[in-house]
């Protein structure tokens, strides 16, 4: 009788799906290796035949055939991998090598720029001239163009992005073409952005010329934005101050054309 008792109650077996990360990781390892096996040179870095002939150059290649490349196959199906979950880009961050062998061989540089997209990073974002600011919390967004679409129901109308370098001792911004050292174009990496303090800054000025339309670098990322601070004039002035290494009034100087 208990016998039947503990078959008939026996908790159902539960078939757990593998943890995608946890998967990627023995994956991700043998990548590494393999990468860094392919980025060092030959002993006599022999190129591939070819001829000085273009006729004759496409004719070798037409008898040769298409040779394929099991590795650059493994580096489209980890990219495919990374694009879809951020946790498999965590795992793959963690694989000692993985980043910098993926960014000395040429077929994965999609790769590398994947890795560098700056996943659960918090960036503070600046505009001098109103005194206002926000942190954004950020997990997929590949482009500065992505970032400008975010920040714009915050900052509204057209805007440029600088660096923190183009600050000013008076927590001002440089006027026209003055400041195109200083901006982010649209089509930059994420991860250009600068560091001050632990987080990424980034500044709002007026726009001097239209932002240029650019193609998502990683259609298929999820994107993440999460509001974690809104800063009102007080906090603002404060944050240019620490960038400034100088007080920073709360109420930004009247121009003098407008005073007149």
């Amino acid at each position: 009788m208990p016998d039947l008792l503990s078959t008939r109650f026996a908790p159902p077996t539960v078939r757990a799906e593998p943890d995608p990360a946890f998967a990627a990781r023995p994956r991700l390892l043998a990548l590494a290796a393999d990468l860094r096996r392919a980025a060092r040179p030959t002993r006599w870095r022999e190129p591939d035949a070819f001829f000085f002939d273009p006729k004759r150059q496409t004719a070798f290649e037409e008898a040769r055939g298409a040779r394929t490349d099991p590795l650059r196959e493994r580096i489209a199906a980890e990219v495919e991998l990374l694009c879809e979950s951020a946790n498999v880009r965590r795992a793959a961050r963690a694989v000692s090598g993985l980043a910098e062998a993926a960014a000395h061989y040429g077929p994965a540089n999609e790769l590398a720029e994947l890795l560098a997209v700056p996943d659960d990073e918090v960036f503070l974002a600046l505009a001098p001239a109103a005194r206002t600011g926000v942190r954004l919390h950020l997990c997929g967004v590949a482009s500065v163009a992505q970032l400008r679409e975010l920040l714009a129901p915050v900052f509204g109308g057209p805007f440029q992005l600088f660096a923190p370098a183009a600050l000013r001792s008076d927590a001002t911004l440089p006027e026209g073409f003055a400041g195109c050292d200083h901006w982010l174009w649209p089509e930059m990496p994420l991860a250009r952005v600068p560091r001050i303090n632990g987080e990424r800054v980034v500044l709002v000025g007026p726009a001097t010329v239209p932002a240029a339309e650019v193609p998502l670098r990683f259609p298929r990322m999820p994107v993440a934005c999460a509001v974690v601070e809104v800063l009102n004039p007080f906090r603002s002035a404060d944050a240019l101050a620490r960038l400034c290494g100088a007080p920073v009034p709360v109420q930004p100087p009247i121009p003098a054309a407008r005073a007149a």
